[in-house]
């Protein structure tokens, strides 16, 4: 069993209304590892994105959550953000009216009003209240700079430790994937279905199915995933 330091982590997660994991390179097992993390800080009530400037494909078709995924990070975009369920909503339009515009969210007939604190609006050059960086933020291009703003996490399978970080969660070797399953846990977000799911695909494909770059914590891993998966 690992032991990863994560006191700075859950005080962050204990006050934090939104959160935006980055994945700077795409591969099953970043981008598994980080929808697992995203629905676990969803179903916390955490709105929550992921953020890789590539986008998928048919490979990654059976991972949960793709809709949580952004390919464009705009740091003057102005984001709003209704947490309500999407199949109450017929549509929504925008007018004007005097030069201001309006956003109109027509909901379905017998449906409940939105009420005003359902409401989230954000701007992405205000960094979100917790970030996570997967991978090597220079791989990001122009967007690397957005680890110089908010309080940012860095998760990596290297050696190197990050100093615009909060907190470095560092195990060289071992994927994405096998860092999550233990990390998760240890910052009391359980895993889901869906989650263990995630991690379980992001790791036999890491792993070549258990054959390569493995270790007794890799198998204990894909049992902890299997058992959930299960549950």
């Amino acid at each position: 069993m690992k032991n990863y330091q994560t006191s700075e982590i859950k005080n962050l997660l204990g006050t934090a209304k939104t959160a935006l994991i980055a994945v700077p390179q795409l591969n099953i097992d970043s981008i598994g590892s980080a929808l697992a993390l995203a629905l676990l800080l969803k179903k916390s009530n955490i709105t929550t994105k992921v953020f890789c400037p590539q986008k998928t494909d048919a490979n990654y078709t059976k991972l949960s959550g793709l809709e949580l995924l952004i390919d464009v990070y705009n740091q003057n975009d102005l984001i709003v953000t209704l947490d309500y369920p999407l199949d109450q909503i017929e549509k929504v339009t925008y007018n004007q009216d005097g030069g201001k515009l309006n956003l109109v969210v027509q909901t379905k007939d017998g449906s409940p009003k939105v009420a005003e604190n359902q409401i989230l609006i954000s701007n992405q050059a205000s960094a979100a209240d917790i970030n996570f960086m997967l991978g090597d933020e220079t791989l990001l291009g122009v967007n690397a700079n957005m680890v110089n703003k908010g309080n940012w996490i860095n998760i990596s399978p290297t050696s190197i430790e990050k100093t615009w970080a909060k907190s470095n969660i560092i195990d060289q070797d071992a994927p994405f994937s096998e860092i999550l399953t233990f990390l998760l846990p240890m910052l009391d977000l359980q895993l889901t279905q869906e989650s263990a799911k995630n991690l379980l695909i992001a790791l036999r494909v890491a792993t070549q199915s258990f054959s390569v770059n493995v270790s007794p914590e890799t198998f204990e891993a894909g049992a902890i995933c299997l058992r959930a998966t299960q549950s």
